[in-house]
């Protein structure tokens, strides 16, 4: 842990080294930015990297805290966690100081994304296969705080980071362990709270959380449970006009089943019923469990669904300098991905995964050879069609605007209106067949064009033997 040292001259400015600190202010090789939330105990500020350059959060403790024995050895705690917790889903910190007034700051890498309440809020509930999707890193970046014996206490929407990933598919991180707990080595609670003091979030508590009974494990899996109800309905299982009702809904009453609000089976409902469970002895043991039953209720039962091919459409626009885009180039990436959206679900190209840059759209290919064809030639010419209103909404934004389509293997199952539709499959790892061919355009997989007559125009893409650009008159 390092000390801030004064500036050249003596004492900081209070302008910039006040109760908050403002844009310039310097703490250990990072200069603040800007404020990007203020919590009770801490504000977290978006700074640089003196050094590299490179964005990061700095979390920073509120004055007023600073002589507080137990809020210093909470945050102490929280540095020495996410310090032990290397992993892939769960924020990186970086560096540890104290400000001269005693005030403790933890650096941590910045997530350029956002969390997955903006996500629910902009799109709406998710379906099940991508819920698996997203709740799969978490429950794993949970184990390695569990196997540690760690436990987060606060899963919520808010506190999972959703953006773009390697290849466009989407990276999650668990973030914000301000008030995780410790345990010993037989998984009892260490306490650091003050007694009386619930801690948590309202919609999300554990009822042992509400009756400051000793956590565990156990407690996160409750979290998971709410966290896996709102992504398959749009809503909480519990609301209320006041904290108290909401805390008795959360001991005592059922939660309705997400089959009432979605359209999930009765295998999806038992395991959230089971995460929901008052008693901790009721639920899950732990996060493996609980994503072993979450795959099977996921899965389409054998008869339902079956293994066939799907045609897959990948959609990128990124800036082309490789800097953060201006707000010219967002507002015309949102153009694009609007009217792709919109132009793909008229052609029946269900949208399975969207990010900030980037949309997957997907369509189940017959299979008896002349439809196959028939429904090939059909997305190819639909995406001509479309092609030259996209290059039009983005000219003179900088942006780079790819597609790619491919064809493999999918599970395909019946939709609500009985309309085939793909569900999984190798198809929806785009991480596998995304790899661009560095310059915008179309570009197509060999097995798009197989058996097509007449085959459309193409040329072959240098160094992508995969791939072939489509010709477009």
């Amino acid at each position: 842990m390092t000390r801030e040292q004064a500036p050249p001259g003596g004492r900081p400015p209070l302008s910039l080294y006040g109760e908050e600190l403002a844009p310039g202010a310097r703490v250990g090789g990072f200069t603040v930015e800007e404020v990007r939330h203020r919590g009770v105990v801490a504000v977290l500020y978006r700074a640089r990297d003196d050094r590299s350059g490179t964005p990061m959060a700095l979390k920073v403790m509120r004055p007023q805290y600073a002589s507080s024995e137990s809020a210093l050895r909470r945050f102490d705690q929280e540095c020495r966690m996410l310090e032990q917790l290397a992993h892939p889903h769960i924020v990186r910190v970086l560096e540890s100081g104290e400000l001269r007034d005693g005030r403790p700051w933890l650096a941590m890498e910045w997530l350029e994304g956002r969390d997955l309440e903006a996500e629910l809020a902009a799109r709406g509930p998710f379906p099940p296969r991508e819920v698996l999707r997203v709740l799969e890193p978490v429950a794993s970046a949970l184990g390695a705080a569990h196997a540690l014996g760690i436990v987060h206490r606060d899963i919520k929407a808010q506190n999972v980071m959703v953006r773009p990933g390697e290849g466009g598919a989407p990276h999650v991180t668990l973030v914000d362990f301000g008030i995780a707990k410790l345990l010993d080595p037989g998984h009892r609670s260490i306490a650091l709270t003050t007694t009386g003091v619930t801690v948590g979030t309202p919609v999300a508590m554990a009822p042992e959380q509400i009756l400051r009974d000793p956590v565990d494990a156990r407690t996160d899996l409750y979290g998971l449970g709410v966290l896996l109800y709102q992504l398959l309905t749009g809503r909480l299982p519990f609301s209320a006009g006041s904290q108290a009702e909401l805390e008795e809904l959360h001991l005592h009453a059922p939660p309705p089943a997400p089959s009432h609000l979605a359209p999930v089976t009765g295998a999806m409902d038992a395991v959230v019923k089971r995460c929901l469970a008052k008693r901790p002895e009721d639920r899950y043991p732990d996060t493996a469990t609980l994503m072993e039953e979450l795959r099977r209720a996921v899965e389409p039962s054998v008869g339902s669904a079956g293994q066939a091919r799907g045609l897959g459409l990948y959609l990128r626009a990124r800036p082309e300098s490789g800097e953060d885009a201006d707000d010219a180039a967002l507002d015309a990436l949102d153009r694009v991905l609007d009217t792709a959206r919109e132009r793909l679900t008229r052609w029946r190209l269900a949208l399975m995964v969207e990010g900030a840059d980037f949309l997957l759209a997907a369509t189940p290919v017959p299979a008896e050879a002349t439809a196959s064809r028939a429904r090939r030639l059909e997305v190819l010419a639909s995406i001509g069609t479309l092609w030259p209103e996209l290059e039009r909404l983005v000219a003179g934004a900088g942006l780079h605007l790819e597609a790619i389509l491919h064809v493999a293997e999918a599970v395909v199952e019946p939709g609500l209106a009985g309309e085939p539709q793909v569900v999984d499959g190798p198809l929806l790892r785009e991480g596998r067949w995304t790899t661009g061919a560095g310059r915008a355009g179309v570009f197509v997989t060999r097995e798009v064009l197989e058996g097509l007559t007449p085959a459309p125009e193409t040329r072959p893409v240098p160094g992508h033997e995969a791939l072939a650009e489509l010709v477009r008159a």
